[in-house]
């Protein structure tokens, strides 16, 4: 993790002398991220399918949890 450039740590950025918001690149934590390397050499479309097979299984998930909430009743 690296401090932020951009919010310079705090996580606020000031936008006038009386106006603030949340920083953006960090998402008001202070520090960042640095990218990984396996996702830089990801191709798009094994991403997509990553994600596709996440989504496939919540659903799923849910439908067993329906399921079993209405057993249950």
């Amino acid at each position: 993790m690296a401090i932020c450039s951009s919010c310079g740590g705090s996580g606020i950025k000031r936008i006038t002398e009386q106006r603030f918001r949340t920083c953006q690149n960090c998402l008001g934590r202070g520090v960042v991220q640095p990218v990984s390397t396996s996702i830089s050499s990801t191709t798009g479309g094994s991403v997509v399918h990553s994600l596709e097979e996440r989504a496939e299984r919540f659903k799923e998930d849910m439908f067993r949890a329906a399921a079993t909430s209405a057993s249950a009743k």
